[in-house]
């Protein structure tokens, strides 16, 4: 009984001691709590269905559901190419090396303050896109299609500077808003289906960015309402430019 009284003693002791000595500044040890593991699903659609790839999934779209594959037949890796390189290699290029050399804090970019680059290398990139194109040719609903990213860029790099809107809801929003008006607008299709799958995603995506604590509820819908409406408006902008030029030519 003793004995274990006078182990219990020097245990008492012992966490003192520490205890002393980390108060001091003499000891290395330190307690971190454990980090919480984030689910792993929603961080799967969070990167499947990331801003960067909705151009890549936009073209294919078009491939797939309207007959851009008889207008430009075997001409698919012609568009998806530059879309893949400038949308998608080049803007995570930035973000790498800007992690790289300490310039953001993380890949993620939580922190509104570490958007602004990216958005300009962002913004920078879709410029290019906009005039390979329009140098090409093609059609202005298309190239209304390639102009709604530079808009939505604009406003959130606008909005980060006082909230922190969802980037995510923003891109899925803009890959819906320009299917509905290519649809309507431009082809005069009603694929159904189509759109039920892209709301669904839409939908896991934005309980994906609540779940993993990214954003509020606020941010998610108004992300998503945002480069809805921007990119419905920007093709049918697109879709009916030359009645627009030739209106205000003849006042």
């Amino acid at each position: 009984m003793i004995e274990e009284i006078d182990n219990a003693l020097d245990a008492v002791n012992n966490l003192s001691s520490i205890s002393g000595d980390s108060g001091s500044g003499k000891s290395s040890f330190s307690y971190e709590p454990p980090k919480k593991k984030e689910p792993v699903l929603a961080k799967i659609v969070s990167v499947v269905l990331h801003p960067l790839l909705m151009g890549v999934y936009c073209i294919a779209l078009l491939f797939l559901y309207t007959d851009f594959s008889l207008l430009f037949s075997g001409q698919f890796i012609r568009f998806i190419t530059p879309v893949f390189f400038l949308t998608c290699v080049v803007p995570a290029s930035s973000i790498y090396f800007l992690r790289k050399g300490g310039l953001i804090k993380d890949y993620d970019l939580k922190d509104r303050d570490d958007r602004l680059i990216p958005f300009i290398a962002l913004f920078l990139s879709y410029s290019l896109l906009v005039y390979y194109f329009a140098a090409a040719g093609l059609y202005a609903w298309f190239i209304g299609v390639l102009a709604a990213p530079l808009i939505l860029i604009v406003i959130a790099a606008i909005v980060t500077k006082r909230w922190k809107i969802s980037l995510h809801m923003m891109g899925i929003g803009a890959l819906i808003g320009s299917t509905l008006s290519i649809c309507y607008n431009v082809k005069g299709l009603n694929p159904f289906i189509l759109f039920i799958i892209l709301f669904i995603l839409a939908g896991c995506l934005g309980v994906s960015r609540l779940v993993l604590q990214r954003h509020t509820p606020a941010q998610v819908y108004l992300g998503f309402v945002v480069g809805l409406l921007v990119s419905y408006i920007s093709v049918f902008i697109g879709t009916y430019w030359a009645f627009i030029v030739f209106y205000f030519k003849n006042l």
